[in-house]
């Protein structure tokens, strides 16, 4: 079996992992310093723990790497070929990082890893609190003018999120491999740069406002730490409008989008969307495969041998590219009306898609074969 065929089968096998969730008072995280001694339990609001499988974490990786604009090899499908060394998937309900692996790894990767899995646990946290849609701000063309504007070192926060009725929040991730408690020092000290730093400064920025932000440290700590890995965060209040840096309404729902067109190959249909209009679209034929009672228009991202098991791919339900194909001719109606009903929740029925994750903005990433497709669709991209 290929290595992505074996990666393919330990994201199957993953089953339903979780991660423990902490709340603490923006209050106490904006203080100078805590009391001496102070006590993690008389600190933090436990919540429910944020459950998801192997395969949604990697669609959640996979797509924050097109959302960033940054230089990696192999976006996604790097994470991937790494993901057994530093996720260990014999480790039970709390997801676990593989024993001995955060001191293996040097300190450009150990940063860059954990970076990138603590983005992608912040959108299956965004998403557990009904957002489906996001950017990356710093991607954003005015969000980088304002800051060059500015003629001081500030930072973007990491993610704008918008739910269905487009409600939008600001999000700033954080990620340790090396935090092996949860110490409430040094743990705030994370959160109140995060919360100080960039949340408070793009809540009082984006217009059409944001009602809600986050600042979330993901604590991922190794099998055999008597300490669960956790998601720590502080949800500040809603602040009025400074000097607003307009966001139209229609940005976080294309970039959204964009970033996934790009996971699926289609860098022109992806860069098209981020324009306001254009001309000349072209005919793109494409498998559709059922999963339930919904069709995903698919990509094939990698083959598995013999090629008639065409391997892993991403996909946009049907629906959804007729309103990217809409939007690219300067209709944005469809894509925000776009809105899906979960007969079964927010997640569909683990039979139905054992071997891949859809999230809510209708996005598929996982496995199919030659079987799997329905017929074939063209699409005016």
């Amino acid at each position: 079996m290929s290595m992505l065929g074996e990666i393919g089968r330990l994201l199957a096998a993953f089953g339903t992992s979780s991660i423990d969730v902490y709340e603490w008072e923006q209050a106490d995280v904006r203080k100078l310093r805590l009391q001496n001694g102070p006590i993690w339990e008389n600190l933090t609001e436990s919540h429910p723990e944020l459950q998801f499988t192997g395969w949604a974490l990697a669609h959640a990786v996979t797509k924050v790497d097109y959302l960033v604009e940054r230089d990696l090899l192999l976006p996604g499908l790097g994470f991937l070929l790494q993901i057994d060394r530093i996720i260990d998937f014999s480790a039970g309900a709390n997801l676990r990082l593989v024993p001995g692996s955060a001191a293996t790894l040097n300190d450009f990767t150990r940063s860059s890893l954990s970076g990138r899995v603590g983005q992608g646990l912040s959108l299956l946290f965004a998403q557990s609190k009904g957002y489906r849609f996001v950017c990356h701000l710093a991607s954003d063309v005015a969000v980088a003018s304002h800051i060059a504007s500015l003629g001081r070192k500030t930072k973007a926060a990491d993610f704008l999120f918008e739910n269905n009725s487009g409600a939008r929040m600001i999000l700033e991730s954080k990620a340790s491999f090396s935090q092996p408690a949860n110490d409430p020092t040094p743990i705030k000290s994370t959160l109140k740069a995060a919360l100080t730093g960039q949340v408070d400064y793009w809540m009082t920025r984006i217009t059409p406002p944001a009602s809600k932000g986050f600042a979330l440290y993901s604590c991922l700590r190794e099998t055999g730490n008597a300490v669960p890995s956790a998601l720590i965060f502080v949800d500040p209040p809603e602040e009025p409008i400074l000097e607003p840096v307009e966001l139209p309404q229609d940005q976080v729902r294309r970039r959204n989008y964009a970033a996934w067109l790009m996971a699926m190959g289609l860098f022109e249909t992806a860069r098209a969307l981020l324009q306001p209009r254009r001309d000349g679209l072209r005919q793109i034929e494409l498998p559709v495969i059922r999963i339930g009672e919904r069709r995903f228009a698919v990509t094939v991202q990698y083959y598995f041998p013999p090629y008639k098991h065409w391997g892993l791919g991403a996909g946009l339900e049907v629906s959804v590219l007729e309103a990217i194909s809409a939007a690219l001719s300067g209709e944005d109606g469809p894509l925000l009306a776009y809105d899906v009903s979960f007969p079964d929740g927010p997640d569909m029925a683990a039979s139905e898609i054992e071997s891949g994750s859809i999230f809510p903005d209708g996005s598929y990433f996982g496995t199919f074969d030659v079987a799997d497709v329905e017929r074939f669709q063209s699409f005016l991209l």
